[in-house]
């Protein structure tokens, strides 16, 4: 029986003995597998990386002047390190989908000069960081495991952040986007949904509920308005307004708020929270009405149940709040997620946040208008304010 295997296995398949083929088969698919895995890891050098101008004459560069190039231990990390993963079948998966850059590089062009890099990079850098925060920053950790840090050899203040972050669940490319290339400006997103927003308010605004999309004066007449003259006061962004009557294009509104006892000028839109929704001038403030007065048990200070009614430009005003809370959302995140993980809107009370966004000022581009819009957002979805847009 052995024998008339062997001697099938071994005796003539047409040319060739089966046994023959079967092992030039194996040793075929060796020296397939051995050029397949050899070319794999080829691609993954540095030299392969920066061999394209885009990578070489861009990120290459901010590269080199990182940490993760030079530091004070000697140990480098390579592009592979951090963009392909060391498993295979994750490997494979990723090298295919770096096949639509090489697609991009010879025939698309789309990255092809420093301008066009600039014009894409937060899209790239963001389909970065959304790829690692799906993954748990699986590359990071290739390197930097959370069991084999000694938390009393970094910094105070580091061991602290990074532990507190680990607590919250948070992954590394949460706070450490900017490590080894340039940080994007990402004000582009929601500052064009805002132009989007302008350009829908300048066709007309419709209902009886309207919100400014910026701060706008307030004027005790619908002439004045319609000139522009004599203001009595502004009205802040995303402030409810009813509207009561319309007469030379203008729109005769009513704001509802609070004042604090002795500060008649500015008009809150909670009682004991400092979230800023109108002031007029002190000769206006006989056209404010009250409508009763309540304690604060907390603080024991006075708050008046206020409205106010005046005329508005309809301009800069739109009937749905929501599409402006997503553009400041866009915003949050953009300003205070970059260096950071940004905490939730509900990780502070309403008047914290006066402090901890003017304290963190000086590390971001908005402008006052941003500003005081964000401020607000953070506010009305605070800790102790329940709104409805809590992320």
């Amino acid at each position: 029986m052995i024998k008339r295997i062997w001697k099938k296995f071994w005796g003539p398949a047409g040319a060739l003995s089966l046994g023959v083929l079967m092992i030039g088969g194996f040793i075929a698919g060796i020296i397939f597998w051995g050029g397949f895995n050899t070319v794999m890891e080829a691609t993954n050098e540095m030299e392969f990386c920066i061999s394209c101008h885009e990578m070489r004459d861009n990120v290459y560069k901010e590269y080199v002047t990182s940490p993760h190039f030079k530091n004070a231990s000697g140990v480098g990390a390579i592009c592979s390190d951090c963009h392909v993963p060391k498993k295979w079948v994750p490997k494979v998966i990723r090298k295919i989908q770096a096949s639509q850059e090489l697609y991009g590089h010879f025939f698309t062009g789309v990255i092809d000069t420093p301008e066009k890099f600039e014009a894409h990079r937060a899209e790239m850098a963001q389909s970065v960081w959304a790829t690692m925060k799906a993954n748990d920053s699986l590359e990071c950790r290739n390197c930097h495991a959370v069991e084999h840090m000694d938390f009393k050899l970094q910094s105070p203040e580091a061991s602290e952040l990074m532990q507190a972050g680990f607590e919250r669940g948070d992954t590394c490319i949460d706070c450490h986007k900017g490590i080894a290339h340039k940080l994007p400006d990402l004000s582009q997103g929601y500052r064009r949904k805002f132009e989007d927003l302008m350009e829908v308010a300048a066709r007309g605004v419709n209902g009886d509920d309207v919100y400014p999309l910026k701060t706008i004066p307030l004027y005790g007449s619908a002439a004045d308005a319609a000139s522009g003259e004599n203001a009595i006061g502004q009205v802040l962004a995303a402030t409810h307004l009813k509207v009561k009557d319309r007469a030379k294009g203008m729109l005769n509104v009513t704001l509802e708020g609070w004042q604090q006892d002795g500060v008649g000028q500015v008009i809150y839109a909670l009682r004991g929270q400092r979230i800023f929704e109108a002031t007029v001038k002190k000769s206006a403030i006989d056209l404010v009405k009250v409508h009763g007065a309540e304690t604060d048990t907390d603080t024991d200070l006075v708050w008046h149940k206020v409205s106010l009614t005046a005329w508005v430009a309809p301009e800069v005003l739109a009937s749905d709040v929501e599409p402006l809370w997503e553009y400041t959302s866009e915003m949050y995140a953009a300003s205070c997620g970059i260096c950071h993980s940004k905490p939730a809107p509900g990780h502070s009370l309403a008047n914290q946040w006066i402090g901890t966004l003017k304290a963190m000022k000086r590390y971001i581009t908005l402008d006052k208008e941003e500003y005081r819009i964000l401020q607000k957002y953070l506010q009305l979805n605070a800790k102790d304010t329940g709104g409805a847009h809590h992320e």
